[in-house]
């Protein structure tokens, strides 16, 4: 199997860690409002300077400084523009909108990077689309609305396809630890969102009612995050990009669910999973496209 599927497989289960520390301590109250999460995502690049001695670390021209920067922009926006398209619809929902995201991040690659699948590749990235979008369905009495989380998440998922193509253009014009730097360092406009003065005085507030161990948490799962992107960037200088954004869309949820189920199993005070034979046959059948994907990508 190729090297960058087991990437991007790591990198997504790590994530999924982090989406249930994210879950915790948002629904404990810890943390209410999940712009905080931006600020404290941009500062911790902070501590990538001190790293920079130990790398040799290569300049890259303004016109790749600027698409770095692009890409660290682009997943910025699209993370705020994603908690405000929650406002306005029901989370089940709007994951079956972010499967947008591997279908944009396609038709991108192809027009930015001249990025072309073969055969065997655009059947497995299909088996990956369609798992994808069984795994983040859920049963609804009501009929979907296009309103405003609709073009929201169309929005959000073409400014992530941006993200990818734009990371991936830096990885093809600099060596790869260069690239990771390059891309953290641009990070820091995540901490645009302080100039907000509403979300300075929520982070300065939080930060201060915030107990050690929460504090600790945090810093774990900071640690593990940045793990996860140094796995996901890897993914992403040695495949296809769209076949890297198929795969990270359809193994995500499924990653996520198991470890909820787990979670509602031994720790249900902390977190608690709806368990039933539908959501378990659905993950199952889920999980064979993703294998099946993989199969054709590979051949």
């Amino acid at each position: 199997m190729e090297a960058w599927i087991y990437f991007v497989l790591s990198a997504q289960l790590i994530w999924a860690v982090c989406a249930l520390i994210d879950k915790f301590v948002i629904s404990k109250g810890h943390i209410r409002n999940p712009m905080v999460y931006i600020i404290v995502n941009g500062a911790m690049n902070a501590f990538l300077v001190f790293l920079l001695p130990f790398f040799d670390f290569s300049p890259i021209s303004a016109i790749d400084f600027f698409i770095a920067l692009i890409s660290s922009a682009s997943i910025t926006a699209a993370v705020i523009i994603y908690y405000k398209a929650v406002q306005y619809e029901e989370i089940s929902r709007i994951i079956i909108l972010m499967q947008f995201i591997p279908v944009f991040t396609l038709f991108l690659s192809f027009l930015v990077l001249g990025e072309r699948l073969s055969g065997n590749d655009f059947i497995g990235f299909i088996f990956l689309l369609a798992a994808g979008l069984l795994v983040s369905y859920h049963k609804e009495k009501k009929s979907f609305r296009i309103g405003k989380a609709f073009y929201l998440m169309i929005a959000h998922s073409f400014l992530v396809g941006v993200a990818y193509v734009a990371a991936k253009h830096v990885f093809n014009v600099t060596d790869f630890w260069s690239g990771v730097l390059w891309l953290k360092l641009t990070s820091f406009i995540a901490l645009a969102v302080l100039l907000i003065p509403s979300v300075r005085k929520d982070f300065i507030q939080t930060f201060r009612s915030m107990g050690t161990k929460i504090k600790g948490l945090l810093g774990f799962k900071m640690t593990i995050d940045f793990s996860a992107f140094i796995l996901s960037d890897a993914a992403i200088l040695l495949g296809p990009v769209a076949l890297v954004s198929a795969l990270s869309a359809s193994s995500a949820p499924v990653f996520v669910f198991a470890l909820a189920l787990l979670a509602s199993v031994y720790f249900p005070k902390l977190i608690k999973e709806e368990i039933n034979k539908s959501a378990i046959f659905t993950k199952i059948l889920a999980i064979a496209l993703i294998v099946t994907g993989i199969f054709f990508v590979n051949l």
